[in-house]
């Protein structure tokens, strides 16, 4: 069930929309060793197709307030390969509304395994501010699933390398897990292991459908 993820999430996103008339949202609270602040960000994308999903985020970093607009789209080719792209206009609620990023994201993955229980994540942002890009960050993951006996429950742990395309920043580590019950994942995540500010995620994402 788990699909994309808009931007400063970062858990791994997968390539897949959430599907026609389906009902999508995520919400994490993320907070940042020796920082003393907090970041909040959730939410809810809509499928109008199987290929496209549209919605709206709203991210706090503990100074300002943004709001996004996601248009998402992605398809599954075959079980080792799916390919998604999102692009998230961000504007600044403090400020009348002021635009003030743009988000794009490319995410790719597929099984390793025949029963689909390791699989492979590649996720690259892109961060464009002020006419010029930002940030541009790719995270790479293994991730296997392990049930857990009953119908519609497993919890899949995932590791993976950060790298900066500006090379800006050296490699670095991010790992968690989530549990996964029917249509529901709750995530316990953590980043940027090797700095001095390793950020730690929660998080809970959910589908409905309409249909």
């Amino acid at each position: 069930m788990i699909i994309a993820i808009a931007a400063k999430a970062q858990v791994p996103n997968f390539g897949t929309t959430a599907g026609d008339q389906k009902l999508y949202g995520y919400s994490a609270m993320k907070y940042r060793a020796k920082a003393k602040t907090w970041e909040t960000y959730s939410t809810l994308q809509y499928g109008v197709t199987d290929y496209m999903n549209v919605g709206a985020d709203l991210y706090y970093d503990g100074s300002d307030s943004y709001i996004g607009y996601t248009f998402r789209t992605g398809k599954k080719f075959s079980p080792y390969f799916s390919v998604g792209a999102q692009f998230t206009p961000s504007f600044n609620l403090g400020k009348n509304h002021k635009f003030a990023y743009m988000t794009e994201a490319l995410y790719m993955n597929g099984n390793i395994t025949k029963d689909g229980r390791m699989f492979w994540v590649t996720n690259t942002w892109l961060e464009q501010a002020n006419h010029e890009l930002s940030s541009a960050k790719q995270w790479t993951y293994l991730g296997y699933t392990c049930p857990l006996g009953i119908k519609g429950n497993s919890i899949t742990p995932m590791a993976g390398i950060i790298h900066d395309w500006k090379f800006e920043s050296d490699v670095d580590l991010s790992f968690g897990a989530y549990y996964s019950h029917k249509n529901i994942n709750v995530y316990a995540w953590t980043n940027d292991i090797l700095t001095d500010h390793p950020r730690f995620v929660l998080a809970v994402e959910f589908k409905f459908s309409n249909k």
